[in-house]
């Protein structure tokens, strides 16, 4: 395996790996049915069953396919309230640290670092209202964190984790 393809070289975490037409077929495929035997993969791409099992190793070994989950409503099951939060820092701390205590909180489902003044973007699911003060409170006591803006969600249109694979 080439540097390029090496998954515990950080520097390399989010570097485009080559895909070919088989891996893109088989991306898409299990996009939509994660629990798809390999001969059903292997009849929906045209491969060898070998063929797939060998892709799939492989897309799993680089991450580009980082883990197989189920896709659960969580109104469903009770998570109702839904999050937004912006968060502006200060140069007390360094970001990455503060990424890293945020990282650790259980009830943050996504973290993105993002341009502007508020450079952190979180997204949590909670059972209840009490849920989400707690969250925040705990977000708050994070050093280096200067301010917290929140947007509650009023209803879900669309929440969908597929991505198109490109061409």
């Amino acid at each position: 395996m080439g540097k390029k393809e090496n998954p515990n070289n950080k520097s390399n975490a989010h570097k485009k790996v080559h895909l070919d037409k088989i891996d893109k077929k088989i991306l898409t495929y299990i996009q939509d049915d994660g629990k798809a035997s390999l001969r059903t993969i292997s009849k929906v791409t045209g491969s060898s069953l070998s063929t797939v099992k060998n892709h799939l190793d492989r897309l799993n070994k680089i991450e580009v396919i980082k883990r197989t989950i189920a896709v659960i409503d969580c109104c469903k099951i009770g998570y109702t309230e839904m999050i937004l939060i912006s968060i502006r820092v200060n140069s007390s701390v360094g970001i990455q640290e503060i990424l890293d205590d945020l990282e650790e909180i259980e009830q943050i489902n996504s973290i993105y670092h993002v341009s502007g003044n508020y450079p952190i973007f979180c997204f949590a699911k909670c059972v209840e209202k009490e849920d989400q003060i707690s969250l925040l409170e705990n977000i708050k006591k994070i050093k280096g964190i200067e301010e917290v803006v929140t947007q509650i969600v009023l209803k879900r249109i669309k929440e969908d984790m597929r991505v198109k694979i490109p061409e």
